[in-house]
């Protein structure tokens, strides 16, 4: 690692025995192919580390990958931790059959920078050897490598080796340092014992950082694990970070449950899955359109699976063309957002039939939920997400927008797999910029789940006001329990349109401004008429059909002007019998707080006694100051309420 922190991950490519491993070894003096089968063979089988100095004295990484086509899987595993690939082409060969493969997994899975090495030129002569390296410009015409440096160099003599070498540091500066931000997420590529250790992985950590001490969960399999020690390039490391060949010694976890495919994570990061959304490109140079539902070979991380695709836009998807598509695997995977896959299948017309890369991607989502095909809702949720992968804020703001409820910062981290220290930071731009608002207790919602309550707050108020021309609003809990969903985006949306006069408490009610009830003038009399009753009455009220039998209405009626005095605010309603104006309320709650004056907590006889009331009136009193939170029922007794301990200065 340069001293600017500034990681990087260099990788080799190409065809078969065009000197790759011989050309890292030059570099590095390391010997990657350490497999007996591969030193008799003479080619590289499994992926091979080492660690390379620059000019600069920094280290960086470097992974060696096959070329042979029957170790294919092996060259996608080592590509999905590239940043610079030294692609090598034999100056007697030319551009092979995995030369173009090769490229082409590159390409889908990100890596931007690079160099050529023209190998072997010690077997050609000057003129072929620039015949050659015309050919390979025409070859990376229109790829990321159509700019980068042709460096003609031989393995044998070290001919060119200087220029090479020259360049290569170069497209290292150019690079983009390895993203170490996110929650740790490692690749297994390898696990072995090691005598008075116990089990050790190692690979490329894809995100973020990992510390001798942190637990790690195996994902498929949920073992869990602490790192006891730790490697970095083959020195001992309290830290290691995305993009540098690590070693973790977790013996807590049996080796049996550590196989290449699976991945290490920050402890309840991910789960496995088996169906996941995804932004899939065919390869241009695919003789005819794919199907829905083709069978493909996916390789992600470390990890081959089948796999069927689930095409979600059109019945087919064209060459060189991309679509939304949902992967549905025939193995759980610890998958995450954001990471590159390719996908290789037998196609009629192409590589001889035989199974080759026909295209690739980024996850979208692992929701692990059978999606029906288009359907626009989903083609918007998941262009929404393609959009906002690169932009941790952006991602951070559509993770909140999706949840459609307030989270707290630690579970909006684990959702966005960001870790939770860098939420504050994260959601600075989305705070300043108004999509995202700050409620209490450290909680976030976002501004488009309040837009989308605020709308269906409205609509509930506007239904009622229509269905019920002779009420004056909709009680609060009603118009929340019209609404449903979280009650916190409801409590922000209703005090967001009172705040703007878009609604207003009309009394104990919420109404649209300007409706009001469609009460005539003889309706008016009658509800005169019950309000100074019940006033009079104070705290022994009659009941609806004794206030009708008096007045010589019908209690239908009668109970229609309890209810829009109710509504007013003029009447309390104790119960579902008993309707006590409000001044009586008052006097009775003045009662309750003399009573706590004098002691912690009082019986319903002794508050009976206190009002000069029966049961009858004394126990819906109770009921109702238990609501509101000026009492609290203990057994036979009432204590101080929230309500009570405010106004008494208690704490």
């Amino acid at each position: 690692m340069s001293p600017a922190g500034k990681t990087v991950m260099l990788g080799t490519a190409g065809h078969v025995d065009h000197g790759k491993s011989a050309l890292v070894k030059l570099l590095t003096g390391c010997e990657t192919d350490t497999l007996a089968a591969e030193k008799q063979r003479g080619l590289t089988i499994e992926l091979g580390f080492a660690p390379c100095r620059m000019a600069d004295e920094r280290i960086v990484g470097i992974v060696d990958v096959p070329g042979h086509v029957d170790f294919i899987r092996n060259m996608a595993a080592g590509a999905h931790g590239i940043d610079v690939v030294i692609f090598a082409i034999a100056a007697d060969d030319g551009v092979m059959p995995q030369t173009r493969e090769h490229l082409d997994i590159l390409t889908l899975m990100g890596v931007s920078h690079g160099l050529v090495a023209l190998t072997k030129i010690d077997l050609v002569d000057e003129e072929l050897g620039r015949m050659v390296a015309d050919e390979v410009r025409g070859f990376l015409r229109g790829t990321f490598l159509e700019e980068a440096p042709i460096c003609p160099i031989s393995n044998v003599t070290g001919d060119g080796f200087d220029g090479f070498f020259a360049a290569l540091n170069r497209a290292v500066d150019a690079a983009r340092p390895h993203q170490d931000e996110g929650l740790f997420r490692l690749w297994i590529e390898r696990s072995f014992p090691v005598q008075g250790f116990g089990t050790v992985v190692s690979g490329i950590p894809s995100r973020g950082r990992v510390r001798v001490g942190d637990r790690l969960r195996v994902v498929p399999g949920d073992r869990v694990g602490r790192v006891r020690g730790m490697e970095v390039y083959a020195q001992a490391s309290d830290t290691g970070q995305a993009g540098q060949c690590v070693a973790l010694n977790i013996p807590d976890v049996d080796i049996a449950h550590l196989s290449r495919g699976r991945v290490l994570v920050a402890d309840d990061a991910c789960r496995a899955v088996t169906m996941v959304e995804a932004d899939l490109t065919l390869l241009p140079a695919v003789p005819h359109p794919v199907k829905d539902y083709i069978e493909v070979h996916v390789h992600v991380g470390t990890a081959e699976v089948m796999a069927n695709v689930a095409l979600l836009e059109r019945d087919t998807l064209a060459p060189g063309l991309s679509q939304l598509v949902q992967l549905r695997l025939r193995e759980p995977l610890g998958l995450a957002p954001g990471e590159r896959f390719v996908i290789r299948s037998s196609v009629p017309g192409l590589a001889g039939g035989r199974v080759t890369t026909i295209g690739g991607g980024r996850i979208l989502g692992a929701g692990d939920r059978r999606l029906r095909r288009k359907r626009p809702w989903t083609i918007a949720a998941l262009t929404r997400r393609a959009r906002a992968l690169d932009s941790p804020p952006d991602w951070c703001a559509l993770c909140l927008a999706e949840a459609a409820r307030p989270l707290a910062g630690r579970d909006l981290a684990r959702e966005a797999q960001v870790p939770p220290e860098s939420i504050e930071a994260l959601l600075a731009g989305p705070l300043a910029d108004g999509r995202v608002v700050a409620l209490d207790a450290g909680r976030f919602l976002h501004r488009r789940t309040i837009d989308d309550a605020e709308q269906a707050v409205l609509e509930q108020v506007d239904a009622f006001h229509d269905a019920n021309p002779m009420r004056l609003g909709i009680e609060e809990a009603r118009l929340a329990a019209a609404v449903g969903g979280d009650q916190q985006v409801f409590a922000a949306a209703l005090a967001g349109l009172i705040d703007r006069a878009e609604l207003c408490r009309n009394g104990t009610v919420i109404a649209s401004p300007g409706r009001t009830a469609a009460v005539s003038d003889e309706d008016r009399r009658l509800f005169e008429r019950i309000e100074a009753a019940l006033k009079a009455a104070h705290l022994a009220p009659p009941l609806a059909e004794t206030l009708a039998d008096d007045l010589g209405e019908p209690v239908e009626r009668v109970n229609e002007m309890l209810r829009l005095l109710v509504d007013a605010g003029t009447v309390v309603r104790l119960d579902r019998k008993v309707a006590m104006h409000r001044d009586a309320v008052a006097a009775a709650e003045a009662v309750v707080l003399d009573l706590f004056a004098g002691a912690n907590s009082f019986e319903t006889v002794r508050f009976r006694d206190a009002l000069g009331v029966s049961r009858k009136y004394a126990v819906p009193l109770l009921d109702y100051f238990d609501t509101v939170r000026l009492t609290v029922r203990s057994a036979s007794r009432r204590r101080p309420g929230a309500r009570a301990r405010e106004q008494l200065g208690r704490p």
